[in-house]
């Protein structure tokens, strides 16, 4: 059987995947936050699929998120998550399948001036997850991030800064993000992730080097109020998973 040491390396190898677009979930495939919201009464759901590979592991991450617009500039934001784990750990083949973590929060968009927007996300992420079976942190998580969006029609241009408190024994406590990703409108069907640069700071608090990974993607409008998307995500330093595939649906409406 593998060791309890063994889990939690494995759990800190994959936190980034699923941890980090907790605080930070844009439009799905994006990680990197902007600074929209529904506007009162409107509800979006993002149901988001992440299937990550590195080396002979393999990770599924289905993270369906909630946002309700209680203000114009105001959301309040659920996402659980539910995982699937494989891998091998001291040489022993493990699967861990189940709850993951959930995180509960709010965005408020605060400022807007000609193309500049900017907001604020906070959330808390509560220990749903079983953290014996690596499925989740056991300790309660804080997360607050800074957004900044430029609109520069078709293109969009967004920006994240965040900060997370880590609560996890035998992990980095105070964890960094940072993000930025270009986004091009062709029509009114078609979105266009042209890049996404994201690094956040290694939780494995024996290595200093940050999480590095870029990202591109598409979202397709069916019709006014549903999306279809897929992403890539790759590694940028051996810090990160391989590779990651992305597929999700988003839907919005108004009771």
């Amino acid at each position: 059987m593998a060791g309890r040491a063994g889990i939690e390396r494995h759990r800190a190898r994959w936190l980034f995947v699923f941890a980090f677009p907790i605080a930070a979930q844009a439009a799905h495939p994006l990680i990197t936050e902007d600074t929209a919201t529904q506007g009162r009464g409107m509800f979006e759901l993002e149901i988001g699929n992440a299937w990550t590979r590195d080396g002979l592991d393999r990770s599924f991450e289905l993270g369906p998120q909630l946002s309700y617009g209680v203000l114009p500039h105001l959301d309040a934001i659920l996402r659980p998550t539910w995982l699937d784990q494989r891998s091998t750990i001291d040489g022993n083949a493990v699967q861990a399948r189940g709850a993951g973590d959930t995180a509960a929060g709010i965005k408020w968009r605060f400022f807007e001036r000609d193309k500049l927007s900017l907001a604020v996300r906070a959330a808390v992420s509560a220990p749903t997850g079983d953290a014996d079976r690596g499925l989740g942190s056991g300790r309660p998580a804080y997360q607050g991030l800074l957004v900044g969006s430029v609109d520069l029609a078709p293109f969009a241009l967004h920006a994240n800064a965040g900060y997370t408190r880590n609560s996890a024994a035998t992990e980095r406590r105070d964890l960094y993000h940072a993000s930025a990703a270009a986004v091009l409108t062709i029509d009114a069907t078609w979105r266009v992730l042209l890049a996404e640069l994201v690094a956040d700071t290694n939780v494995d608090n024996t290595r200093s080097v940050w999480v590095s990974v870029a990202r591109v993607g598409a979202i397709y409008t069916v019709k006014k109020g549903f999306d279809i998307d897929v992403g890539y995500q790759t590694r940028l330093n051996h810090a990160a998973p391989s590779q990651v595939l992305l597929v999700g649906v988003t839907a919005r409406w108004e009771p």
